[in-house]
């Protein structure tokens, strides 16, 4: 009876560590540069960059430089620009409408310039 439980319990053991190694072969980490100005703009893009599927996400303020580590097998980077884009920031590969660009406070009007905040 012990070596069955024993059995089992490694057969589980291996199962686990396959399981977790496969998860993570779809992961992968990308950088884009996504306009914006300051605090506020940096919530809405890491907050607009969290669709299904994506893990992780940090905007530079600075240098404007986007990290997103997500699945692959979930979702795409242009999908994830795309999300970006409806929240008002550009990518060079998508630029918000006008519309969702207006919605944005004035602080964080990145096309003018204009921030007098951090």
């Amino acid at each position: 009876m012990k070596n069955i439980i024993l059995n089992i319990s490694i057969m589980l053991i291996f199962s686990l560590i396959q399981t977790t190694l496969f998860a993570q072969g779809k992961m992968k980490t990308d950088t884009v540069t996504i306009d914006g100005n300051c605090g506020q703009c940096k919530t809405r893009i890491e907050e607009a960059s969290y669709i299904k599927g994506v893990k992780q996400v940090e905007w530079n303020k600075k240098t404007k430089v986007l990290t997103v580590t997500y699945n692959s097998e979930k979702t795409t980077l242009d999908q994830i620009e795309l999300a970006i884009a409806k929240a008002g920031h550009d990518s060079k590969e998508h630029k918000s409408t006008d519309k969702d660009y207006k919605k944005l406070p004035s602080c964080c009007a990145y096309r003018t310039g204009t921030c007098d905040h951090d």
